[in-house]
């Protein structure tokens, strides 16, 4: 079974993946020029780290891992959601 802290970093994620896709959709029609470049690798970036984040959550939630990994890896999840919600506010001005 897995607990609440893994649960939670999993839904964290989750939300941040919808932000770099969503950060994804805003910057591919600046992909030609030199900033949108920067930001769009930024977003593929941010995606790439979201659907592995998840992946590894899962399986060390599998592993038996307890709130002493999941509780730190909950800190990093939230700074990593902020971040990434900082830059999608930034990207819709």
């Amino acid at each position: 079974m897995m607990g609440l802290y893994w649960i939670v970093n999993i839904l964290i994620v989750l939300t941040e993946l919808a932000l770099a896709l969503m950060l994804l959709k805003n910057y591919y029609s600046l992909r030609n020029t030199g900033v949108g470049k920067r930001l769009f690798g930024v977003s593929l970036v941010f995606l790439f780290q979201s659907v592995l984040a998840v992946v590894f959550y899962i399986h060390w939630a599998e592993m038996g891992l307890g709130k002493s990994v999941a509780g730190p890896l909950l800190l990093l999840s939230l700074s990593g959601l902020i971040g990434v919600g900082l830059l999608y506010s930034i990207s819709r001005m």
